[in-house]
């Protein structure tokens, strides 16, 4: 027994030598550094920031929406309502500005001369916006006058812009400007009222955009500002295709590119309906 004693003693502390040496070595302790984290120079980011957090504030958010993404004008189209609606980084004002695509437009004057009205002169403009209607969350004329600038026009700084076609004289050019505005309230593409822009809870909004039935074809653009304290601080711009589809599409193309047999086809057409309608008649 006492010679055992000495043999378990000696196995015991090789067993401690041995788990001391397969044990891992720990280094020292880091802490951080007082007063949380460190600010870097200006321009630089901290690599051990997440990259989901901004390191400067961004932009303002505007996003917008369409209820359609295009306008189809079929043979029963007596026109509609566009919703347009979207969300922004309050606090701001909403504008949207809706322009058809720009052509040539030509004003006719009339005059009665013995009776009889007759054409005393014309006018042609080019870069004539087909349709042009602006919506706004406050009035325009406000907003205007708070300097938001020359992005945003108004019908008559727009129309101001447009080119005459020829020489004449001041007065003359502002008759048939007038004529042309007359001429284009009338058929409802140039609404006179401006559309009111709804905001709710501060940040969300929607704008019914009344389009009349003769919207003339073409690619329309729909601008949407965002504006805080008079200036534009952000932008979006949607693009609206309208264009005839069906029947009417067909026929339209007929006519553009098979003019001659088009025509031919139309007065075919109007004898077969007139000796149908007759010999109806005839009978009853």
């Amino acid at each position: 027994m006492t010679g055992r004693r000495p043999i378990a003693v000696l196995v015991l502390a090789v067993a401690c030598l041995l788990s001391a040496g397969m044990a891992p070595a720990q280094g020292p302790r880091v802490e951080p550094p007082a007063g949380g984290l460190r600010q870097l120079p200006s321009g630089q980011t901290d690599p051990s920031t997440p990259p989901s957090v901004p390191a400067e504030p961004s932009t303002p958010e505007l996003i917008v929406d369409l209820s359609r993404a295009r306008v189809s004008i079929t043979s029963a189209f007596h026109g509609e309502s566009l919703l347009l609606f979207g969300m922004f980084d309050p606090p701001g004002e909403v504008v949207v500005v809706v322009g058809g695509p720009p052509a040539r437009e030509m004003v006719l004057r009339k005059q009665r001369v013995l009776g009889l009205w007759l054409n005393t002169g014309r006018q042609s403009f080019d870069d004539v916006p087909a349709y042009y209607a602006i919506a706004a969350s406050q009035p325009l004329q406000r907003l205007l006058a708070r300097g938001a600038g020359g992005e945003i026009l108004s019908l008559e700084d727009r129309l101001s812009t447009i080119k005459p076609v020829g020489e004449r004289d001041a007065a003359r050019l502002a008759q048939f400007r007038a004529g042309l505005v007359e001429v284009k309230r009338r058929e409802g593409l140039y609404p006179a009222a401006i559309g009111q822009v709804t905001v709710q809870a501060g940040r969300l909004f929607r704008v019914e955009l009344p389009l009349p039935s003769r919207l003339p074809e073409g690619v329309y653009e729909i601008r949407t500002y965002l504006l805080r304290e008079g200036k534009i601080v952000a932008a979006v711009s949607r693009p609206l295709p309208v264009g005839k589809v069906g029947f009417n599409a067909q026929l339209a193309g007929w006519a553009d590119n098979e003019g001659p047999l088009y025509g031919l086809g139309a007065i075919v057409m109007a004898l077969l309906v007139g000796w149908i309608g007759g010999a109806v008649m005839r009978r009853i």
